[in-house]
């Protein structure tokens, strides 16, 4: 093991990372990631999900407890973080997780099922590795042909006022003194200097973060951090290939400006000048993306040709708000909105996506198209719709992310 990786080994075996109970993070569930590529899963494989560097299991066993018949392998090089990990899985009785201390700069000793992981996730850990470049490699090697790796690295561009603090505890305790006696530094400055940059800025929550985030954040033994040519020149180098932002309206540049001449301007620019611009104007302290291996290339939108046999399912981000009015002789509805990872929610009034929203409310199965539209054609929440209409109002909400397109092994 190189030095390196044996340094962050120990920071993290002493803070094992992260803290808190499992949550549900974005770009985890197996199925909406695999439908951002055009090649489906063969039929009749079983769906395996790799956590490449999942620690104590916050978002592992999150994905795991939503998707039960999904085969979630995670693995990372801290004993203790396997621990919590083990201990949190075995309270829940998941039979779909397995746990395995491994090293992500070698991969060896992993169990990786035939013809390779459908999905691989991982959040904050590349940028950690001894030679970020050696383990997004290693991974997207063990990535199945039609599989998508969902990747999360540090911004550089939104991480500059974060490391002006971390260059200020370097400066008072330097990097050579033991970890805790760094920390005892660390956590004095942030209590005593009214700095203006450290206290008010993005990042101004370090006086009451649990102790094993202010590790992993100020004092990391290393990182590397990226701006959005030096990410997409990593995953290149990598052989993995961009699907899609996990949340592409983050990367909507247009949007940073009013409509007119600039925007107009801005819209000509290459892609990946766009996004670059983005990572200059906006705060991006991370850079979430999904990727593939060539040949899977990123999925073309249906459009108003698209066949009625077309499968459709409802977006597993997305949240549906419905208020309700319960009168003595029926029930009204007061409000209505869409809300798709952390976008402003879509307040919807009467109209066919609202009606649309309506009849899909307690929907739980995958759908077909044609399906969706005779029964928008017949609805009792709302007017019945024309087929023209119907179709427009599922190609929207497809469009705004409420429904997705799973591949047919995934129904």
């Amino acid at each position: 093991m190189d030095a390196i990786t044996e340094a962050v080994r120990a920071m993290y075996s002493a803070f094992p990372y992260p803290a808190g109970t499992p949550t549900l993070r974005q770009a985890t569930d197996a199925r909406l990631l695999l439908s951002y590529g055009e090649r489906g899963r063969p039929a009749g494989r079983a769906l395996t999900v790799l956590d490449a560097g999942c620690g104590r299991g916050v978002g592992l066993i999150g994905a795991a407890v939503l998707q039960p018949d999904v085969d979630f392998l995670g693995i990372d090089l801290c004993g203790p973080a396997l621990q919590h990990a083990r201990a949190e899985v075995e309270r829940r009785g998941l039979a779909n997780v397995r746990l395995a201390e491994v090293d992500l700069m070698t991969l060896a000793g992993l169990d990786v099922p035939p013809g390779g992981f459908d999905v691989v996730l991982s959040s904050g850990v590349v940028h950690h590795l001894a030679d970020p470049e050696v383990g997004l490699r290693r991974l997207a090697n063990v990535l199945a042909p039609h599989g998508v790796l969902s990747l999360m690295v540090y911004g550089r561009r939104g991480r500059e006022s974060l490391y002006r603090l971390v260059r200020a505890i370097d400066a008072i305790a330097p990097r050579e003194l033991p970890l805790e006696e760094r920390l005892r530094v660390g956590r004095a400055l942030v209590a005593g200097v009214e700095s203006e940059p450290l206290v008010h800025g993005p990042w101004s929550d370090q006086r009451t973060i649990h102790d094993v985030e202010f590790v992993d954040r100020y004092l990391n033994v290393h990182e590397t951090s990226y701006d959005v040519p030096g990410l997409f020149a990593l995953c290149e180098r990598a052989g993995l290939e961009f699907l899609r932002w996990a949340e592409p309206a983050d990367w909507d540049a247009e949007s940073l400006v009013p409509a007119g001449p600039l925007r107009e301007r801005i819209a000509r620019l290459p892609a990946a000048r766009r996004f670059a611009l983005v990572d200059e104007l906006a705060w991006r302290p991370s850079l979430e993306l999904v990727l593939a291996r060539p040949g899977n290339a990123p999925r073309a939108p249906l459009d108003a040709s698209a066949r009625d046999d077309e499968p459709l399912a409802w977006n597993p981000e997305a949240l549906l708000r419905i208020e309700r009015r319960n009168l003595r002789d029926r029930e009204r509805v007061e409000s209505l909105a869409l809300q798709v990872r952390r976008r402003e929610p879509l307040k919807f009034e009467n109209g066919p996506l609202a009606h649309a929203l309506l009849a899909l409310e307690h929907q739980r199965e995958a759908f077909r198209l044609g399906d969706f539209v005779r029964a928008l054609g017949e609805s009792k929440v709302g007017p019945p719709m024309t087929r023209g209409a119907a179709r427009a109002a599922a190609l929207e909400l497809l469009r705004l992310e409420a429904l997705y397109r799973p591949h047919l092994a995934d129904l």
